[in-house]
Protein backbone atom coordinates (compact mmCIF):
# COMPACT_ATOMS: atom_id res chain seq x y z
CA UNK A 1 0.00 0.00 0.00
CA UNK A 2 1.02 3.35 -0.78
CA UNK A 3 0.32 6.93 0.22
CA UNK A 4 -1.51 8.45 -3.06
CA UNK A 5 -0.70 11.97 -3.36
CA UNK A 6 1.69 15.03 -1.94
CA UNK A 7 4.70 15.12 -0.84
CA UNK A 8 4.63 11.36 0.57
CA UNK A 9 3.27 10.32 -2.35
CA UNK A 10 4.02 6.49 -2.95
CA UNK A 11 6.03 6.05 -0.02
CA UNK A 12 5.14 2.00 1.22
CA UNK A 13 2.67 2.02 4.32
CA UNK A 14 3.24 -1.70 6.10
CA UNK A 15 0.08 -3.15 6.29
CA UNK A 16 0.07 -6.10 8.90
CA UNK A 17 -2.26 -9.32 7.95
CA UNK A 18 -5.41 -8.80 9.70
CA UNK A 19 -6.05 -5.18 8.91
CA UNK A 20 -8.40 -3.66 6.76
CA UNK A 21 -6.91 -0.23 5.76
CA UNK A 22 -9.20 2.45 3.90
CA UNK A 23 -7.87 2.20 0.45
CA UNK A 24 -6.18 3.99 -1.96
CA UNK A 25 -9.26 5.13 -3.97
CA UNK A 26 -11.26 5.91 -0.81
CA UNK A 27 -8.05 8.02 0.52
CA UNK A 28 -7.71 9.97 -2.99
CA UNK A 29 -11.68 10.56 -3.05
CA UNK A 30 -11.91 11.41 0.89
CA UNK A 31 -8.73 14.01 0.29
CA UNK A 32 -9.48 15.68 -3.00
CA UNK A 33 -12.95 16.68 -1.41
CA UNK A 34 -10.87 18.72 1.97
CA UNK A 35 -7.96 19.65 -0.16
CA UNK A 36 -8.81 23.11 0.70
CA UNK A 37 -8.98 22.71 4.55
CA UNK A 38 -5.61 20.53 4.83
CA UNK A 39 -2.92 23.39 4.25
CA UNK A 40 -1.35 23.61 7.92
CA UNK A 41 -4.59 21.73 9.48
CA UNK A 42 -4.24 20.21 12.90
CA UNK A 43 -5.51 16.74 12.36
CA UNK A 44 -7.32 13.72 14.38
CA UNK A 45 -6.41 10.48 13.49
CA UNK A 46 -8.38 8.63 16.07
CA UNK A 47 -8.60 5.44 15.80
CA UNK A 48 -5.57 5.59 13.48
CA UNK A 49 -4.32 1.61 12.85
CA UNK A 50 -1.04 1.75 10.90
CA UNK A 51 -1.78 5.43 9.95
CA UNK A 52 -3.26 5.57 6.81
CA UNK A 53 -5.74 8.59 6.90
CA UNK A 54 -2.99 10.47 9.43
CA UNK A 55 -0.56 10.36 6.72
CA UNK A 56 -2.17 11.16 4.06
CA UNK A 57 -3.43 14.59 5.79
CA UNK A 58 0.11 15.31 6.36
CA UNK A 59 1.36 14.50 2.64
CA UNK A 60 -0.98 16.75 1.37
CA UNK A 61 -0.49 19.28 3.82
CA UNK A 62 -1.89 19.24 7.01
CA UNK A 63 0.32 20.99 9.83
CA UNK A 64 0.29 18.04 12.08
CA UNK A 65 -1.57 14.77 12.88
CA UNK A 66 -2.09 13.31 15.70
CA UNK A 67 -2.65 9.41 15.98
CA UNK A 68 -4.67 7.83 18.57
CA UNK A 69 -4.79 3.92 18.56
CA UNK A 70 -5.24 1.00 21.00
CA UNK A 71 -3.83 -1.94 19.89
CA UNK A 72 -0.05 -2.17 20.51
CA UNK A 73 0.73 -4.04 17.33
CA UNK A 74 -0.87 -1.13 15.24
CA UNK A 75 1.48 1.24 17.09
CA UNK A 76 4.56 -0.20 16.22
CA UNK A 77 3.57 -0.79 12.50
CA UNK A 78 2.36 2.83 12.68
CA UNK A 79 5.20 4.40 14.39
CA UNK A 80 7.45 2.21 11.48
CA UNK A 81 5.20 4.07 8.69
CA UNK A 82 5.10 7.29 10.33
CA UNK A 83 9.50 6.84 10.21
CA UNK A 84 9.40 5.69 6.74
CA UNK A 85 7.52 8.75 5.46
CA UNK A 86 9.58 10.80 7.65
CA UNK A 87 6.88 12.49 9.01
CA UNK A 88 8.25 11.97 12.97
CA UNK A 89 8.68 15.98 13.38
CA UNK A 90 4.41 16.03 12.22
CA UNK A 91 3.48 13.35 14.16
CA UNK A 92 2.42 12.53 17.53
CA UNK A 93 1.10 8.80 18.23
CA UNK A 94 -1.11 8.18 21.39
CA UNK A 95 -1.67 4.45 22.31
CA UNK A 96 -4.84 3.69 24.76
CA UNK A 97 -8.02 3.87 23.78
CA UNK A 98 -10.19 7.06 22.20
CA UNK A 99 -11.85 8.05 25.71
CA UNK A 100 -8.76 8.37 27.68
CA UNK A 101 -7.02 9.69 24.72
CA UNK A 102 -9.20 12.38 24.41
CA UNK A 103 -8.91 13.48 28.38
CA UNK A 104 -5.07 12.91 27.77
CA UNK A 105 -4.80 15.73 25.40
CA UNK A 106 -7.91 17.87 27.01
CA UNK A 107 -5.66 18.16 30.17
CA UNK A 108 -2.41 19.28 27.78
CA UNK A 109 -0.67 22.45 28.77
CA UNK A 110 -1.22 22.95 25.48
CA UNK A 111 -4.34 21.57 24.28
CA UNK A 112 -4.87 20.73 20.76
CA UNK A 113 -7.57 22.29 18.75
CA UNK A 114 -8.36 19.78 15.81
CA UNK A 115 -9.94 21.57 12.45
CA UNK A 116 -9.77 17.73 10.85
CA UNK A 117 -11.24 14.95 12.87
CA UNK A 118 -10.85 11.34 11.15
CA UNK A 119 -13.02 8.50 12.93
CA UNK A 120 -12.59 5.38 11.31
CA UNK A 121 -12.83 2.88 14.67
CA UNK A 122 -14.11 -0.95 13.85
CA UNK A 123 -16.80 -1.64 12.24
CA UNK A 124 -18.31 -3.45 14.88
CA UNK A 125 -18.28 -0.42 16.94
CA UNK A 126 -20.45 2.17 15.71
CA UNK A 127 -21.30 3.58 18.85
CA UNK A 128 -17.74 5.02 19.00
CA UNK A 129 -18.74 7.86 16.44
CA UNK A 130 -21.45 9.61 18.80
CA UNK A 131 -19.20 9.28 22.19
CA UNK A 132 -16.14 10.07 20.33
CA UNK A 133 -17.37 13.41 19.05
CA UNK A 134 -19.25 14.28 21.92
CA UNK A 135 -15.93 13.67 23.93
CA UNK A 136 -14.62 15.70 21.30
CA UNK A 137 -16.96 18.71 21.92
CA UNK A 138 -17.50 18.39 25.34
CA UNK A 139 -13.41 18.77 25.84
CA UNK A 140 -12.93 22.01 23.25
CA UNK A 141 -10.79 19.39 20.89
CA UNK A 142 -12.31 20.96 18.04
CA UNK A 143 -12.49 24.16 16.01
CA UNK A 144 -15.69 25.96 14.94
CA UNK A 145 -15.05 25.21 11.28
CA UNK A 146 -13.93 21.61 12.17
CA UNK A 147 -14.57 19.17 9.30
CA UNK A 148 -15.21 15.40 10.58
CA UNK A 149 -14.49 12.35 8.57
CA UNK A 150 -16.54 9.32 9.46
Amino acid sequence: MKITSGKYKFRNIEVPKGIRPTTGKVREAVFSMIAQWLPEAEVLDLFAGIGAMGLEALSRGAARCTFVEADRRNIKVLQGNIHNCEAEGLSRVIGGDYASAIERMAGDRQKPVFDVVILDPPYDRVEYYGTALDLLQQNGLISDSCIVIC
